[in-house]
C-alpha cells in the first residue's frame, strides 16, 4: 500500500524562526513533549491544574528547580498522580538528572494502571527513553520505545526518532532508517527527523537519500548550527572530490552518480556567480534524478517510498517552477551574508513560496 507524506508549511513559522534564531536553537539528542496541556482539566483538580500549568511556565522558562517547587505543590491535592508525575520527570530530563527522571516515569506507570489512566502511560514510556538513553542505556530505551508502540499503540514522529537515535547510537544503522522513515509518514515536517535521515544516509554513501533529506530539512530550519552543517554537506557533494566514494550497493547507486558529476556543470557556468554556479547544479541533479526515476533507469525497491513518492516529486516540482531561486536561496539561507536584507525585503515572495507549496497537487 502506498504510503502518504504530511507536509503542510506555514509561512508565518519560518518568519519566527529566522526573526528570532533563538526559537530554533539546537535541540538535544532525543525529544520530549510536554503531556497535552489542554487535557489536564480531565485529570487533577483545579487547584492542582494551576498549580502544575505555573510549573510549565518556569519549566519553559529553564528555571526546573521552581517548576518542581510547584509540581511538588500540586502532589498535596493531586497525590502521586501520573499527569504530575509526568512533568516532574520531565524536568528532571531537562536537568540532566536521568535517574529521577527514571524514577518519576516508573512511578508514573504504576500509578496510571492503578488509576485507570492508560492513556498517559504512552508519554510516561517515552519519557523513560529518553532518560535511559542518555544515560548510555540504548538497549533498554529501545525496548522502552518499542512496548509504547506495540503494547499502547503510540504513533507520532517523536517516538520514532527517539527509537531511531538509540539504534544510531548502537550502530543498528538500518533500524534507525526504518523508524526515520516510519515517523515522516507520519509528520514529514519533523526537522531533526530528516536531519538524522541526512546524516546516516551521508556517511553510509547513500547521496540520493542525504540530499534529499538534507535540502528538506534546510526547508524546516534554515538558519541553525545544524543548517550550516547541511548545507556545507549539499556543497562538497556538489564538487568534485566527491567523486570519490561513490556508493555501490542499493537501487539509487545511478542516481548517487547523477550528483558525483553535477561538479561538471562549472565548466560552462564559469562566468556565473557561486550562488548561480549552485543553482544550476541543484536543478540538474533534481529534474535528473526524477527524470531517472519516471524512466525507469533506476528501479523501486521496498522501503523506498519516503524517496520515492514523496522527496523526488516534491523537489521536482519547485525545480521547474517559479519558485526556484527562491528555494535555492533559501535552502543556503546560514550561508548567505546578505540573507537578512533578503528576508527583510522579500517577505511577499517568500510567504507566496509557501502559500503554493501548501497547495493541493493534482
Amino acid at each position: 500500500m502506498k504510503k502518504s507524506f504530511r507536509c503542510i508549511f506555514t509561512a508565518a513559522a519560518f518568519f519566527i524562526m529566522i526573526t528570532f534564531p533563538g526559537c530554533a536553537g539546537k535541540p538535544a539528542p532525543l525529544e520530549t513533549q510536554n503531556f497535552a496541556a489542554g487535557n489536564f482539566g480531565n485529570y487533577l483538580s483545579p487547584e492542582g491544574e494551576e498549580l502544575v500549568r505555573t510549573g510549565i511556565r518556569y519549566h519553559d522558562q529553564g528555571d526546573y528547580q521552581n517548576a518542581l517547587n510547584y509540581y511538588n505543590q500540586a502532589m498535596e491535592h493531586d497525590p502521586n498522580h501520573p499527569v504530575i508525575l509526568y512533568e516532574m520527570g520531565y524536568s528532571y530530563i531537562s536537568m540532566g538528572n536521568y535517574n529521577a527522571a527514571v524514577e518519576m516515569a516508573d512511578k508514573g506507570i504504576a500509578e496510571a494502571k492503578n488509576k485507570g489512566y492508560a492513556e498517559v502511560i504512552p508519554s510516561l514510556l517515552d519519557l523513560k527513553g529518553s532518560a535511559l538513553d542518555n544515560m548510555g542505556r540504548s538497549e533498554d530505551a529501545i525496548n522502552v520505545y518499542l512496548e509504547a508502540i506495540n503494547v499502547y499503540g503510540v504513533s507520532n514522529t517523536f517516538i520514532y526518532y527517539n527509537l531511531a537515535v538509540s539504534y544510531y547510537r548502537i550502530e543498528r544503522r538500518e533500524d534507525a532508517v526504518k523508524a526515520l522513515t516510519y515517523g515522516l509518514t507520519i509528520n514529514a515536517n519533523h526537522a531533526s527527523s530528516n536531519y538524522l535521515m541526512g546524516k546516516i544516509c551521508m556517511e553510509d554513501g547513500k547521496k540520493t537519500q542525504a540530499f534529499y533529506s538534507l535540502c528538506y530539512f534546510l526547508l524546516l530550519e534554515p538558519n541553525t548550527e545544524r543548517a550550516t552543517q547541511s548545507y556545507n554537506t549539499i556543497l562538497y557533494m556538489l564538487r568534485q572530490e566527491e567523486m570519490i566514494g561513490v556508493s555501490d550497493k542499493g537501487a539509487f547507486t545511478a542516481s548517487d552518480m547523477i550528483i558525483s558529476v553535477a561538479f561538471a556543470l562549472d565548466d560552462e557556468n564559469f562566468r556565473l556567480s557561486d550562488a548561480e554556479k549552485t543553482k544550476a547544479k541543484l536543478y540538474y541533479i533534481i529534474t535528473n534524478l526524477d527524470d531517472m526515476k519516471n524512466s525507469g533507469k533506476i528501479q523501486r525497491s521496498n522501503g523506498d517510498e519516503l524517496w520515492w513518492d514523496f522527496y523526488s516529486p516534491f523537489f521536482n516540482r519547485i525545480a521547474v517552477s517559479d519558485y526556484f531561486g527562491i528555494f535555492c536561496r533559501y535552502i543556503g539561507f546560514s550561508s548567505d551574508p546578505d540573507a537578512g536584507d533578503w528576508i527583510e525585503n522579500g517577505r511577499d515572495e517568500i510567504e507566496g513560496f509557501f502559500e503554493w507549496l501548501n497547495e493541493p497537487v493534482e
